[in-house]
């Protein structure tokens, strides 16, 4: 084995940087949190300046942490969110601030792209529903609200394709993310001039850069970026993982059997297949690491992300309650919760129109029953997805989960009992880091290709068993969240 192998996993906070073996066993984790910039309502973006410099403190953190030198380092690769928007201009300069997964800025344009029929002509091409952070989608909305903004672009990029930009002054975008752009066609594996046609972008055709592989060598460290980030001058880049897809891979998901769960600021369940399969209901669909292989999924920001703001906003941000809070949980986990919390601060999967809230809160409700109907809420949220996605595909036996959630047993459990399935949580906090440095050690040689090394770094995993009468008190109290959540749908909240 040559060396060690590092992961940068880019979140939409939290910038992660890993050094693991090529066995995948990790040596060290350094991690930076960015802020993330809310300019006006419904805006999520970064500074891609401060974005590269959280990169290189990361790496030189980890590096330090592990007594490991950037000689040692046999290559680097990346897990990032998928989504957003990352454009330079024809300097290799930021056009403007990059755009998170998270952003609903579009969201009346996606309602005008509904509305008009295109979304029904693009999905037979590119497999995506249109969301409001789609590359397709913001180009749009630059186009009309930025047009200065969108003339200069030069480079369409997405959060990692810039990180590895930066590392190598390569410009390229890597395929399990770039598929999940709508601008990319799943049946010809390209770009597709006609989604930029029906998307209004059609100048975006000469701003579009090579799609490559996710273990494809991508270029090597600048001297310039090795000073700044401690890397070899010279190491090996390779192209990297949507993060959907990093935890996939990570949890040993190779094939139908197993579905891919993750809860942290969004909650994602996917699949692995080897076609796509047909249906009535418009999935998310996507190129895998493995070529032979597609990776169908649903998700939203309705996970923990929303448990995290309420520590914020009412209990100063001291992590040191998330024990606190399993215990109350614990205590109240063989008795109905009769208040119905929505997660829908950052987002909904029923209705864009949605807002969070608590419903059916009386004096005598403590502290614990609101952090009850939390943790039950973020539950039948990821359920709507994990529901849709066992009806496309029947084979599923086991769910098989990554993500912060999976620290809290009593969680687990009640994932397990609302899923009615055996869930298996992958004992691997970091597992966008050592996705990545996995996916670094395929593109080196030191396994023949994903299915291999999947095959090779098999997670340890703890099980969790569903309780029959758990499920139908749990499932009945989905239906009320839902049946509270369809009401409130036809409340107009937002005035933007």
């Amino acid at each position: 084995m040559m060396g060690y192998f590092l992961g940068v996993d880019i979140g939409g906070t939290v910038i992660k940087a890993g050094l693991y073996r090529a066995d995948g066993h990790e040596l060290a984790v350094a991690e930076r949190y960015g802020d993330a910039l809310s300019p006006q309502p419904g805006f999520s973006e970064r500074d891609m300046e401060a974005l590269w410099q959280d990169v290189c403190s990361a790496i030189q953190q980890v590096l330090s942490s592990a007594a490991v030198s950037g000689e040692q380092v046999g290559g680097v690769s990346f897990s990032s969110h998928g989504k957003g928007l990352y454009a330079l201009d024809r300097h290799g300069k930021p056009v403007r601030n990059g755009i998170i997964s998270s952003d609903t800025r579009a969201l009346a344009t996606v309602a005008e792209l509904q509305r008009d029929g295109i979304e029904r002509m693009t999905y037979p091409r590119s497999l995506q529903p249109v969301w409001s952070s789609h590359p397709a989608v913001l180009l749009r909305w630059l186009k009309l609200r930025e047009p200065a903004c969108y003339d200069r672009i030069d480079s369409v990029l997405m959060a990692h394709d810039y990180v590895r930009f930066r590392l190598t002054g390569e410009a390229a975008a890597e395929v399990t993310n770039i598929s999940g752009s709508n601008l990319f066609n799943q049946a010809v594996g390209s770009y597709d001039p006609a989604l930029l046609t029906a998307f209004g972008i059609d100048e975006v055709a000469d701003k579009t850069v090579p799609i490559i592989d996710s273990a494809q060598l991508a270029g090597r460290v600048t001297t310039v970026a090795a000073a700044q980030c401690g890397l070899r001058a010279g190491t090996a880049v390779y192209g990297g993982l949507f993060d959907v897809v990093g935890a996939s891979l990570c949890s040993g998901v190779v094939d139908e059997r197993t579905l891919s769960a993750v809860a942290g600021t969004w909650s994602i369940a996917t699949c692995v297949t080897q076609r796509v399969i047909p249906s009535d209901y418009p999935f998310a669909w996507g190129r895998y690491c493995m070529a032979d292989r597609y990776f169908v999924h649903e998700g939203s920001p309705t996970s923990a992300g929303n448990l995290a703001w309420f520590l914020r906003q009412f209990c100063e941000n001291d992590r040191q309650r998330y024990a606190q809070f399993n215990r109350w949980v614990a205590d109240r986990s063989d008795r109905a919760c009769d208040i119905v919390f929505l997660p829908y601060l950052y987002g909904s999967n029923l209705s864009a129109n949605l807002s969070g809230g608590l419903i059916g809160m009386s004096a005598h409700h403590e502290m614990g029953d609101v952090v009850q109907a939390i943790y039950q809420g973020i539950v039948f949220s990821h359920l709507v997805h994990q529901d849709r996605m066992l009806t496309l595909n029947s084979q599923v036996e086991r769910i098989r989960m990554t993500g912060g959630p999976t620290r809290s047993a009593v969680w687990m459990q009640m994932f397990a009992d609302a899923g009615n399935l055996p869930l298996e949580v992958v004992d691997i906090q970091q597992s966008g880091c050592r996705a990545a440095a996995i996916c670094a050690a395929v593109g080196a040689g030191e396994y023949a290709g994903f299915t291999e090394a999947a095959r090779a770094v098999q997670p340890q995993l703890h099980t969790y068993l569903p309780e029959a009468a758990a499920n139908r008190r749990l499932r009945d109290q989905q239906a009320r969240y839902l049946d509270v959540a369809r009401a409130l749908s036809g409340v107009n909240y937002a005035s933007h």
